[in-house]
């Protein structure tokens, strides 16, 4: 089925107002890969996984015919993984996932590094990184109690995104397909015509990615995350780019906060609110009733769970919102799923408050009838 079929069936099924938008999309611009240990028909192997169709570069297949010589044997028996972290201009960031236990594999995992340093300038830097519990996560949708230590190779732990100045830290997350993610904040801009005055707080904000985009349309720009990658990523682009109007906020989004950081006098004035939430969780309705509370010019959510989306959509309704428009987002064209990017803004016009006026019934001619003569 069309993506955009599927999402005009959906706003049918559960009566969703709105203008659909165009799909926003941008051409693939190289995605992330894994090396990763599966098992396969009873054996346990290392296989690649990434965008489905997309080929494997030649970079990455002389990788792998490295790993596959003699004298990194040692290393090669304890990966679980390789991440290979795409820049969007043809390099990779490493970050690798094995058991070191022994002098012999530590020496062979050295080898290993001498070699990418010596034959493969598109990577960028190599990490291993060390988890509690130990298996293979995905850097686009990490657990959230998972715990890491970083080990460090060679290179930064931030990976610059081309061809702009941005970066996000290599545990950080990111859409494993980058190039509609780099113009997400400029559609952003295009989409909500911020005035010099507006402020923005982005919750669930991540590498921060858009929201560095739009600091020079908003007055002052907010973010909230409770991951420590999120606000490293956010400190490194703060200071490479030299913005002094962004704020970082280090804690998880609850109905306190918003209350706590809406109390005073100083956070007043036009607030757009963008709320992101990973893998499109439901928020709690007490959440979207404290925020709703705060009187927001205007509300984004996105979502890429359709049957949250319309939950969604209810309970803004219920505080009092209306669902103005709908941008679909398509993070790569070979991916089937689509994310939703609904703007909700305040009930002005009573629309929400309207009942439509009961049909009158026509009236009956009970004139009598003459015959005539």
């Amino acid at each position: 089925m069309d993506k955009r079929q599927k999402i005009s069936e959906w706003a049918e099924l559960n009566k969703i107002p709105g203008k659909i938008q165009a799909v926003f999309t941008a051409e693939a611009e190289g995605g992330d890969w894994r090396y990763v240990l599966r098992e396969v028909k009873g054996k346990k192997i290392l296989v690649w996984e990434g965008i489905p169709d997309e080929i494997l570069p030649d970079s990455l297949k002389k990788i792998e015919d490295q790993l596959s010589k003699e004298h990194l044997r040692f290393f090669k028996k304890q990966i679980t993984q390789i991440i290979f972290r795409s820049n969007c201009g043809g390099g990779y960031g490493m970050l690798v996932q094995a058991s070191l236990n022994t002098p012999e594999q530590s020496r062979s995992y050295k080898t290993f590094l001498e070699y990418l340093q010596r034959m493969h300038p598109e990577i960028l830097c190599v990490h291993a990184v060390e988890t509690k519990p130990s298996y293979a996560f995905d850097t686009s949708n990490p657990p959230a109690a998972m715990q890491y230590t970083l080990h460090k190779g060679f290179g930064s732990e931030y990976i610059k995104l081309e061809p702009t100045e941005l970066c996000f830290h290599i545990l950080d997350w990111l859409p494993k397909s980058k190039g509609t993610y780099l113009r997400l904040g400029e559609k952003l801009r295009e989409w909500l015509h911020p005035a010099k005055d507006d402020r923005l707080l982005s919750c669930y904000c991540g590498a921060a990615i858009e929201s560095m985009q739009l600091c020079k349309s908003f007055k002052d720009v907010h973010c909230l995350d409770v991951r420590e990658w999120a606000k490293q990523s956010f400190t490194q682009n703060v200071q490479v780019l030299k913005i002094k109007n962004a704020r970082f906020y280090h804690c998880k989004l609850e109905e306190t906060w918003i209350k706590k950081f809406f109390a005073g006098e100083i956070n007043k004035g036009k607030w757009t609110i963008l709320l992101n939430p990973p893998q499109g969780e439901l928020l709690t309705q007490t959440l979207t009733q404290a925020i709703a509370k705060t009187e927001p010019q205007r509300v984004v959510h996105i979502t890429g769970n359709l049957e949250n989306a319309a939950k969604e959509t209810k309970r803004w309704r219920n505080c009092g919102y209306v669902l103005r428009k709908i941008m679909p987002i398509e993070w790569h064209p070979n991916v089937k799923r689509l994310e939703l990017a609904m703007l909700f803004v305040p009930d002005r016009a009573g629309l929400l408050g309207r009942k439509l006026p009961i049909p009158k019934k026509p009236k009956q001619n009970f004139a009598p009838r003459f015959k005539q003569r």
